[in-house]
């Protein structure tokens, strides 16, 4: 790991503490639709979406990354609550980002791609390899357990691109590193998913998290392996870290924000240092700092790792 990635890593992790002028990561919403419908997501109940399923202006995710590399932001990741590959400007949009990625202007691009795409879909495959980190959801080498936990993925499509992508020469030439990322539930407890996957592609990182509860509103008790004490809770890391801008402009601190149901600032009207520097944005990492947020949604019930005391990064991922 370079010495400006230990750097990202400590202004993330120790982010409530170092009150940061800028945010450190920043999230693109290029795309809040999916074509995969994931037990453990929103997507899964494509009729009942808290949110409305569209793409981020071409001309608005421009902006943007304008905007972050005058900034010197660490980190620009192009995910959140859909598939980003499915943009049509996907490959531009990435390569545009990559331009910045270098000397005192560090832009880490990173993705979360479920791979249900056409092998022979190449703007795709180099649209990836312009980015540094490209995190893979693939749960199981098990095709049954695969597919029941991510409802729409076709296991043989999934294996076939990750296999042409870890060998594609782009990818090779950029260095674009490779992160296989499962989620661990009752269904894939026993399978050596990281053995397998580092025999299979030896220089891949592999990333497993568990199954808790509290991520979408419905019963995954057939999926949950994992339970939290919700008293033992500590500030978000991510609201002094980290900004997501969805797909329409709407700035969001954090990902259980999905619902759009904390809104700090528009994009379109703003720009991401007013936003990161704003009242509404001040005031909410003060009331995480004294616990006060935690009375109140989507705070109150969240579920994400980093809000739990005890919570150690997997700096490989």
């Amino acid at each position: 790991m370079s010495l400006r990635e230990k750097l990202y890593r400590f202004n993330y992790i120790y982010a409530p503490y170092l009150h940061h002028t800028k945010p450190i990561d920043v999230s693109l919403e290029l795309s809040s639709t999916c074509n995969q419908k994931c037990g453990y997501c929103y997507h899964a109940d494509k009729a009942n979406l808290p949110f409305k399923q569209s793409f981020m202006d071409k001309d608005l995710a421009m902006m943007i990354v304008d905007q972050c590399a005058d900034l010197g932001v660490n980190s620009i990741k192009f995910n959140y609550r859909g598939e980003s590959t499915l943009h049509p400007e996907f490959e531009y949009i990435t390569w545009s980002a990559k331009r910045y990625a270098k000397k005192s202007t560090f832009i880490d691009r990173l993705t979360n791609s479920n791979f249900k795409f056409k092998t022979s879909n190449d703007s795709i495959f180099r649209g990836l390899s312009n980015q540094t980190k490209v995190k893979i959801s693939f749960d199981s080498f098990d095709a049954e357990v695969m597919e029941f936990q991510r409802a729409g993925s076709n296991h043989k499509v999934a294996l076939n691109n990750i296999n042409k992508f870890y060998n594609f020469p782009e990818r090779i030439k950029s260095e674009t590193k490779i992160v296989i990322q499962a989620v661990r539930t009752l269904l894939n407890k026993d399978e050596d998913i990281a053995g397998i996957a580092k025999k299979m592609w030896p220089e891949a990182e592999i990333s497993i998290r568990d199954m808790v509860a509290g991520r979408v509103n419905k019963d995954l008790s057939e999926l949950e392996n994992r339970e939290r004490d919700v008293s033992d809770r500590q500030t978000c890391i991510q609201a002094h870290a980290r900004m997501i801008v969805h797909w329409d402009g709407k700035v969001a601190p954090c990902c259980p924000s999905i619902k759009g149901d904390l809104i700090i600032g528009d994009a379109n009207k703003e720009t991401i240092h007013d936003i990161w520097t704003s009242k509404a944005a001040k005031e909410l990492r003060k009331t995480l700092l004294n616990k006060k947020a935690f009375a109140n949604e989507p705070c109150k019930s969240c579920s994400s790792f980093e809000s739990y005391r005890g919570f150690k990064p997997t700096w490989k991922s």
